[in-house]
């Protein structure tokens, strides 16, 4: 531990040189008995000064928690001498804080009996979040020095963002040939009703419509339509994170990326990401919990990072937008290369859907002529880049958090399809 002075040592030192000083040149020992307690109390204190032995250990009630919860973490002081006055406090990073209790707070840790300090925290904002600092400051008898260290046992906690309910989500144009929720418009195995037609060699009993087949005297059967599944890629803008006030545009766009990619893994699709940034990240398409948990893991590790690199979609590998894939966009329309990639996949046949998580109304004007006319400009430049979008057969929404992400979806245009239905 670091070793220091107090102010009151000081003072001790100070005041007592001065009765002794002034007692040698007065001459007079009077004087310098006065000064005798203060310096037996400087000196007692200065013996009884022993640096502590203390042991530090941090633990967490829960490792995982959702955006809004609340946790426990837990300090055990322990040391092989009485030490009367511990002052501990806690570092929180940006995103954490304290509910109940301040973060430095003073005990007493009696010999061989560990001592327990719990701080109750609430996770404000999702992220993937490193906690275990803290600062031990051990006051000896006379309070005349202070011992002080910095313990540091990281524990790992991850905050899950918090995601709305989707009812029901975007229709892709394209289907694949595994079972799902999607209805096929082809005729095969399924339980939607299709039609009726006369039994042919091959077919299964169990599909024969005695109603028909008594009325019309021959045997029928009946068809139905396939149950298909879709894959589903999220294409996360990472090169802006603008603040928007409560919430930032990464903040939506964690937010609403999770209750799609929940939505889909629901009814059997099999969902992807791309992380598309300065540090570009992927994750290849799956379905089933486990590849739920890889999704939410991922989606915590998903920050901005500046870069004049230009990228583009050549850089992911074969396979991370399958064939027929429908890519759902979360980009507030600011950098020129996401705006290029976005194009991009469009132009290869793929379904692109773009939420817009900056809301311009949002954005207020200035003060001023100028800083008015230049908001203007703006709105216009604005709605130039979604027309262009558009044009290039992107449908492009805005989501301002406000209302459910589905509400938004389903304000999109009905296009062409190749694939009937929708989710339920």
């Amino acid at each position: 531990m670091t070793r220091s002075a107090t102010p009151k040592l000081a003072a001790l030192v100070v005041v007592s040189g001065l009765f002794v000083f002034a007692g040698l040149a007065v001459g007079t020992t009077e004087v310098v008995v006065v000064a005798t307690p203060l310096v037996l109390a400087l000196t007692y204190g200065l013996v009884a000064s022993v640096e502590p032995e203390l042991a530090v250990e941090i633990e967490l009630s829960e490792d995982r928690v959702g955006e809004g919860d609340r946790i426990t973490l837990m300090l055990l002081l322990t040391s092989s001498h009485t030490l009367r006055e511990v002052e501990v406090g806690i570092q929180l990073p940006a995103g954490m804080e304290v509910t109940t209790d301040d973060i430095r707070r003073t005990i007493a840790v009696v010999a061989s009996t560990p001592a327990e300090l719990k701080f109750e925290l609430r996770a404000q904002r999702w992220g993937a979040y490193r906690l275990g600092l803290a600062a031990i400051r051990v006051h000896p008898p006379g309070n005349l020095v202070v011992y002080e260290q910095l313990f540091h046992e990281e524990r790992s906690l991850k905050v899950y963002p918090s995601y709305d309910h989707m009812v029901r989500g975007p229709a892709p144009l394209d289907t694949q040939l595994y079972s799902g929720d999607y209805v096929s418009r082809a005729a095969g195995d399924g339980i939607e009703f299709s039609n009726v037609r006369p039994f042919t060699r091959g077919d299964s009993v169990r599909r024969v419509n005695w109603k028909v087949t008594s009325r019309r005297r021959e045997l029928h059967v009946n068809l139905a339509h396939s149950e298909r599944d879709a894959d589903v890629v999220m294409f996360l803008d990472a090169f802006n994170d603008i603040d928007l006030g409560a919430e930032t545009t990464l903040d939506l766009t964690v937010r609403g990326a999770s209750a799609v990619a929940r939505h889909h893994l629901r009814h059997n699709d099999r969902v992807g990401l791309v992380s598309f940034g300065g540090v570009m990240r992927w994750l290849t398409a799956s379905m089933g919990r486990t590849h739920m948990y890889r999704i939410a893991d991922f989606l915590l590790d998903v920050e901005t990072t500046f870069s004049y690199a230009w990228k583009n979609i050549d850089r992911l590998p074969h396979g991370t937008l399958p064939p027929g894939a429908l890519v759902i966009a979360f980009s507030p329309l600011v950098d020129a290369r996401s705006l290029t990639a976005l194009t991009d996949i469009s132009a290869r046949g793929f379904h692109t859907i773009v939420v817009n998580p900056l809301d311009e109304g949002l954005i207020p004007a200035g003060a001023d002529a100028e800083a008015r006319l230049a908001h203007r400009a703006w709105l216009l430049a604005r709605e130039v880049t979604k027309s262009s979008l558009q044009a290039a057969g992107v449908g492009v929404v805005t989501w301002d958090g406000q209302a459910g992400i589905d509400a938004v979806l389903a304000a999109l245009p009905r296009r062409g399809r190749r694939a009937s239905g929708a989710h339920p």
